[in-house]
């Protein structure tokens, strides 16, 4: 295949996965981590087959991206994957480790391109060809870590939704059809680092298999548009008024298994703090399902708790007031009055009752 007919595949293949990149910018989704990591990942792939069309244009810059993009890419998708499996993926701040790597390469590419009179990181500069092989055997060997932790990963897809498991069985296929280009592209790298008279250059096969990959990944975008959000769709109320019930869900959840209603400090700042979720948007949550709110959704947690501490004969010596402000209550008015017109009684008469 000539360079003319490489040039124009090229070029085509990078404008269409900056406009993918774009797009997915745009995309307003749920699941937006899982966007931004496949738009990271699609930029990074993109950026690195744009350096092999500019080699093919004749503007070699030499600069030799692909030597450490590979190292990003693969964490990448690990994490693309994780964030499409799992209902309540790590905060990516705690999965800061599988970007270790990444500047490791990027310490050694410097160190070898800086360390070059000559700065063209290609096998055919004689002076840095024995680092670039190392460094691809690395590259192999890390593709080969990632690839293992995806395709040996349990994603329990019988738990998931329809579209979530075509989803990620899509994504699993495409990770074996890496697989065995990348086997090709490191026997046409060692072919062409050997010297063999039939081997074509790694670098330009490589560009081939980066232009394929942008296309699926395009397809795939297009194929799972419900992948980031795999709800069916509803009317924008209706669509409020479920993912309201799933905030919700997660604060009795959060209260019950924490009991962190029964810190007197407890506001609906620290609560959306402990959820990771947006003030306003906790407060609209529980407006919309609880009648009173935040309020009275802690209230009734913590007339509760009092109920029970009233009802254990253990605390017939501690004052009723006493056993408020234990059940979380910060306020005597405030516990008098709800206790009053929740339960028709005051706390004294409730507890009259048991005598």
């Amino acid at each position: 295949m000539s360079e003319h007919i490489l040039g124009w595949i090229f070029g085509v293949a990078v404008a269409q996965g900056l406009f993918l990149v774009l797009a997915l910018a745009l995309l307003d989704v749920r699941n937006s981590r899982a966007r931004w990591l496949l738009a990271a990942l699609l930029l990074v792939l993109t950026l690195t087959l744009g350096e092999e069309f500019l080699d093919v244009t004749g503007m070699r810059f030499g600069l030799g991206v692909g030597l450490i993009a590979e190292f990003l890419m693969w964490p990448l998708l690990y994490l693309f994957v994780v964030s499409l499996a799992e209902e309540g993926p790590r905060p990516l701040r705690a999965q800061w480790w599988h970007l270790v790597p990444t500047g490791i390469a990027i310490a050694w590419y410097l160190w070898i391109y800086l360390g070059a009179e000559d700065a063209w990181m290609s096998l055919s500069n004689p002076e840095v060809r024995q680092q670039i092989a190392l460094t691809v055997l690395i590259k192999a060997l890390f593709f080969a870590f990632y690839a293992a932790l995806i395709l040996t990963r349990p994603l329990q897809l019988d738990s998931k939704p329809e579209a979530l498991r075509r989803a990620l069985r899509w994504v699993r296929r495409w990770l074996w059809f890496l697989c065995a280009t990348y086997v090709m592209v490191l026997a046409s790298f060692l072919a062409f680092y050997l010297r063999l008279d039939w081997a074509i250059d790694s670098d330009y096969f490589g560009g081939l298999v980066m232009v394929v990959g942008i296309y699926s990944l395009g397809y795939f975008t297009l194929a799972n548009r419900n992948v980031f959000d795999v709800r069916r769709r509803r009317s924008a109320g209706q669509a409020g008024n479920d993912d309201a019930a799933g905030i919700v869900d997660r604060v009795r959840d959060h209260l019950t298994s924490t009991e962190a209603y029964l810190d007197p400090e407890l506001g609906l700042r620290k609560l959306a703090d402990a959820l990771e979720v947006g003030e306003s948007r906790l407060s609209n949550a529980l407006n919309k399902s609880i009648d009173g709110g935040f309020y009275t959704l802690i209230n009734d947690l913590r007339l509760e708790a009092c109920r029970k501490l009233l009802d254990d004969p253990a605390n017939d010596r501690r004052t009723v007031l006493e056993l408020a402000y234990r059940a979380g209550f910060n306020s005597k008015a405030t516990f008098y009055r709800y206790f009053r017109a929740r339960l028709g009684m005051t706390p004294k008469a409730y507890r009259a009752r048991r005598r």
